[in-house]
């Protein structure tokens, strides 16, 4: 396989110890080995490993670009911690699926046919992506609907198919969030529509939730959180207590509205009208850059005439000398020069003037080419054209 490919893993849980690496270095010869990561980069050949076997065994984390316009992003959580049901509304054979092996879930995000960009060779992805992980084990849910706007966005389900759950907070995405969008090139405007309706800004998962929600706990809990955290496996344990706590609050009556689901033709329709929004919006923005730009260009040269008036035989001698140089540069000053006299010839009313000195300089410069492109291309015709 000749292409470009960067594989790239980390470990957050647990670090890797020697035996670890030795094994990995088994796989990858030449890839980039630390207590906390695997990373390589193939223009020929392939990963010898299984990206799936290799999170089960020693990763949290993975992301792959390859050459051929695909991404995947892998997570792992733990089996214990999540019900595999959670995930499968916003599964499909393409785009996310749950692997469970071992006590893990892994969690696949891909995507393949993206618009190749040859500038991206896949380094910078892990840093802004991994926080996606103490995410999903908070309880967001956010990933899982943006990976599912891809089947909207592909038009792979019908217009009359139903959004899933629709977790809070789609309108207010942070960081992570929007580089998975990114990632996965997610339409902007079909974002900005599956955000409308979206909960109130306000995160019920105050300190004072928090410290109540952990107050509850039994004595007998504590110390096996407790336990977990002196064992090194404590990682995952903060993550844990706030989604415990917001789960318990939605049972109580106190967490953030559920929201009614939407059909994905009324996703679509509705992402249209954005597009169209975004574009006014753009072009006002660009008339009124056009206009402003348009206002400074007349004030600079409002100022410029000022003094020009009061040397115009001057500025004629010098559009000369400038001609005479026979170099590029020059010639762009002289046009820029004269363009300055024609206005201030319109402004004053000796345009006829203008045009006749116009057309006794091209006659007396007829022979340079370049310096006729350049007055031709500025409208420095005169008389004879």
């Amino acid at each position: 396989m000749s292409a470009y490919q960067y594989y790239e893993f980390l470990a957050v849980d647990r670090p890797l110890d020697a035996g670890d690496q030795a094994q990995l270095r088994a796989i990858s010869s030449r890839a980039r080995i630390t207590a906390h990561g695997f990373a390589n980069q193939y223009d020929w050949g392939d990963l010898s490993g299984d990206p799936v076997e290799m999170m089960t065994r020693w990763f949290d984390l993975h992301v792959h670009v390859a050459d051929w316009a695909s991404r995947t992003f892998m997570v792992r959580l733990p089996r214990r911690l999540f019900d595999p049901r959670l995930f499968e509304p916003y599964a499909d054979d393409e785009n996310f699926r749950v692997v469970e092996k071992d006590g893990s879930l892994i969690l696949r995000f891909g995507a393949i046919d993206m618009e190749l960009d040859r500038t991206d060779d896949g380094t910078g992805w892990m840093a802004v992506l991994a926080p996606l992980r103490f995410q999903l084990l908070e309880g967001d849910l956010r990933c899982l609907y943006l990976i599912w706007l891809l089947q909207v966005q592909w038009d792979t389900l019908d217009d009359g198919e139903l959004e899933p759950p629709r977790p809070p907070g789609l309108s207010r995405l942070n960081g992570a969030l929007r580089a998975f969008a990114s990632f996965f090139e997610l339409d902007q405007d079909l974002v900005a529509a599956a955000a409308e309706g979206d909960a109130p800004a306000e995160d019920p998962l105050t300190d004072t939730a928090l410290e109540a929600f952990v107050r509850s706990f039994p004595e007998e809990e504590k110390n096996a959180l407790l336990l977990r955290v002196l064992r090194g496996e404590g990682a995952t344990i903060p993550g844990e207590i706030r989604r415990r706590c917001r789960e318990s609050m939605r049972t109580l009556g106190r967490g953030l509205p559920e929201l009614q689901p939407r059909r994905v033709g009324d996703l679509r329709a509705a992402a249209a009208i954005h597009a169209q929004a975004r574009q006014r919006r753009a072009e006002e923005q660009a008339a009124l850059e056009r206009a402003r730009h348009e206002r400074a260009e007349a004030d600079a040269q409002a100022r410029r005439l000022r003094v020009l008036e009061k040397r115009v035989e001057a500025a004629w001698r010098e559009v000369e000398s400038l001609i005479e140089m026979k170099r590029a540069a020059e010639y762009k000053q002289a046009v820029a020069l004269l363009l300055d006299l024609k206005a201030l010839a319109v402004r004053d009313g000796w345009e006829a003037d203008f045009l006749d000195r116009i057309d006794r300089l091209r006659a007396r410069h007829f022979a340079k080419t370049a310096l006729k492109a350049r007055l031709n291309e500025a409208g420095l015709l005169g008389r004879e054209g």
